[in-house]
């Protein structure tokens, strides 16, 4: 008796752990309960360290970009001047899928030109795969720029690099505030903005946004004087930054990546 109690005991726990693994989001928080992210944004500058050259694919270093990614351990990261098959990285060469690859993330990529070989773009990496990827081409200055959009279960991923000229940002900002009232859900923007804390497309983002990372210059790598790289936050009910910081790598890329741990709902 007590022989067939145990095993039947075992068995309800044993069909009840295979209906939770099965179930999408059984294991997940409840959507009333905060979620904790690690994000990171990160301009690669398509693998090459400060000076390096843009010509040469032997130039790229992916191994070590991988490993300022590993080292972070982000949830999702949002990486900015990513090749994918060019002649000037070699075409055989997706840079996201080589990043994925290393750091276990899945990658997801979006194309802003063509370029010899291949493409030229923003790619993000995620623990999880998004349930719906789309990216909008924004006018640029000297190129076509691109807004990466990710939705996942319970948030939303911008990732873009804004264009050079003062004219060009601002459009583009007014393209994000667009793509941005499109969701209810809490959205995370990312990226290389090219725009000081005090510039009136930034201020433009103030508006809606919150800044999520360190006030401390980002750009040029090896000795930064400006802050041009962001993490920003919007629609969130309530949100506490856990940690924040501006990676000191003076050598992977011209950009040093910014870093946080946030908690929202």
């Amino acid at each position: 008796m007590l022989r067939r109690t145990i095993l039947k005991i075992a068995s309800s726990l044993f069909t009840t752990a295979f209906v939770l693994l099965l179930t999408p989001g059984a294991n997940a928080a409840d959507d009333g309960d905060p979620i904790k992210l690690r994000i990171l944004t990160y301009n690669i500058q398509i693998g090459r360290a400060p000076g390096g050259s843009y010509s040469d694919p032997t130039a790229a270093h992916l191994d070590k970009t991988a490993n300022v990614i590993k080292t972070a351990a982000p949830d999702v990261a949002g990486l900015q001047e990513v090749d994918c098959k060019t002649e000037r990285s070699g075409v055989s060469v997706d840079q996201l899928g080589e990043l994925s690859r290393e750091t276990g993330l899945i990658g997801t990529f979006a194309p802003k030109i063509k370029l010899p070989g291949g493409d030229y773009g923003v790619g993000t990496l995620s623990k999880i795969a998004p349930i719906q990827a789309r990216f909008v081409h924004m006018q640029g200055s000297s190129h076509t720029r691109v807004l990466q959009i990710l939705e996942f279960e319970r948030f939303v991923f911008f990732n873009t690099h804004l264009p050079l000229s003062q004219e060009k940002r601002l459009a583009a900002v007014a393209v994000i505030e667009e793509e941005a009232k499109k969701y209810e859900k809490p959205i995370i923007l990312v990226g290389d903005l090219n725009a000081e804390p005090d510039s009136q497309e930034i201020q433009e983002l103030d508006k809606n946004w919150k800044s999520l990372g360190p006030d401390v210059p980002t750009f040029p790598s090896p000795e930064p004087t400006i802050r041009i790289d962001y993490i920003f936050l919007r629609n969130a009910e309530s949100f506490n930054v856990l940690e924040t910081e501006v990676i000191p790598d003076p050598e992977t890329s011209d950009h040093r990546p910014v870093f946080c741990v946030v908690e929202f709902k």
